[in-house]
This record gives structure tokens, C-alpha cells and sequence, in this order.
């Protein structure tokens, strides 16, 4: 018998017609449960001389879709502005269960950006403006202590509202097609889905895991 049946439940007696709901549901499963990838995602893409690149990120809820928050200046807003199509994986240890998107990432409205941008957390709001001066994001650093020198000045600066810099991002994810992965420990029987959009819907075919 597989440990919380209930949880671990065959994605064949679930309504998945949605890709988008289905993955929103667990999201908030996995937050129920405490999980400490509820909020996270793994963003591959892809450099201008085709080399894969993979990153954790958070992944937001935007409306009624997803959203990355990125700033231009980093090896990912390079990426994504050469190549938005890219893939999206989340994986929920709580609920043996992963999902891969393969999406599209577009500019979401400035107005959209600053309202969820001014929900982030003081330090990465700071951090946003620090990587447009002299602190890009992914470049070398002789002394981290110059960095948080220059963050705690840049903390007293900006004052009690700040706006979101010019290179800040919001990415929506346009899903393209969606594959979930439920993992049965007990069997290693797994069910496999993919989805394809088609329209306004999506065609579900189950795969061999």
C-alpha cells in the first residue's frame, strides 16, 4: 500500500481538463503541506550561442496566470529577450508530483510590475536597483563586503515607496504544453500526462512514464 494514498492519488481519477488549474490546485496542496518547493520553479533556457542554462526562481501568480520577475540586466533577461520560448518545471516532494511548462515569456504592463513589485521584499527591491549601477547581476565580485556596503546605502536612499527601475521584468508564461509526472513509490507505476493547447482548450494524452 503507497504511504498517504490519499495525497499520492492516480492522476487519472483527477480532473485535469485544465493544465493551469490542475497545477494552481497543487500549488496550494503543496502549500497545505508545508512544502519548501510550493513557491519555486526551475527556469531552462537557452544563450545566444545555444547553451542551456537552468535556474530556481520563484514563480508568481499573476491574475489568473504566471509570472516570472527577472531583472533585464541578468543572464536570463538576455537570454529570455534573444529566445521567450523557454521550459518551466516545478517539482512538489510533498506531493510526488512534477510539472513541465513549455511556455513563452512576455512583458507583462509597467502597472502590473510596480503594483506586484512594490509586495517584494525590501532587500531584493534594492537589489533590483543595485544590479542597473555597478553590481549587474551574475558579475565578478571582489569583496561581497562592497556589496553590502553599497546595499545598505542604497537601503537609506531610496526611501519608504520606491519605483521599480527600468530594468525590472515581469514575464508573463504563456504555457504552450504542459506535461505532469505523479510518482507512486510503492509500484513505480507512475502517471504520465501531457497536454497540448489547442485554441481556447487543451487535448490531454496519457504517455509511458
Amino acid at each position: 500500500m503507497e504511504p498517504d494514498g490519499q495525497r499520492w492519488q492516480r492522476l487519472s481519477t483527477e480532473p485535469l481538463a485544465d493544465p493551469l488549474a490542475a497545477l494552481r490546485q497543487d500549488r496550494s496542496r503543496a502549500r497545505e503541506h508545508g512544502d519548501a518547493n510550493a513557491e519555486l520553479c526551475w527556469l531552462a533556457t537557452v544563450t545566444v550561442d545555444r547553451q542551456p542554462r537552468v535556474r530556481t526562481l520563484v514563480l508568481r501568480d499573476v491574475d489568473d496566470g504566471l509570472a516570472l520577475f527577472i531583472n533585464a540586466t541578468s543572464a536570463k533577461g538576455r537570454d529570455l529577450a534573444a529566445q521567450p520560448n523557454c521550459q518551466v518545471a516545478t517539482w512538489y516532494p510533498s506531493l510526488q508530483r512534477q510539472w513541465r511548462l513549455e511556455v513563452r515569456a512576455e512583458p507583462l504592463s509597467r502597472a502590473l510590475l510596480t503594483r506586484h513589485w512594490q509586495r517584494r521584499p525590501r532587500s531584493s527591491q534594492v537589489m533590483d536597483h543595485l544590479y542597473g549601477g555597478e553590481f549587474p547581476q551574475s558579475s565578478p565580485l571582489t569583496d561581497p563586503d562592497d556589496l553590502r556596503r553599497a546595499h545598505g546605502e542604497l537601503d537609506d536612499e531610496l526611501g519608504a515607496n520606491p519605483e521599480p527601475p527600468a530594468a525590472a521584468l515581469a514575464l508573463g508564461l504563456t504555457v504552450l504544453r504542459a506535461e505532469c509526472l505523479q510518482i507512486h513509490p510503492a509500484d513505480r507505476l507512475h502517471d504520465r500526462w501531457a497536454f497540448v493547447r489547442t485554441g481556447d482548450g487543451w487535448t490531454r494524452q496519457a504517455l509511458v512514464p
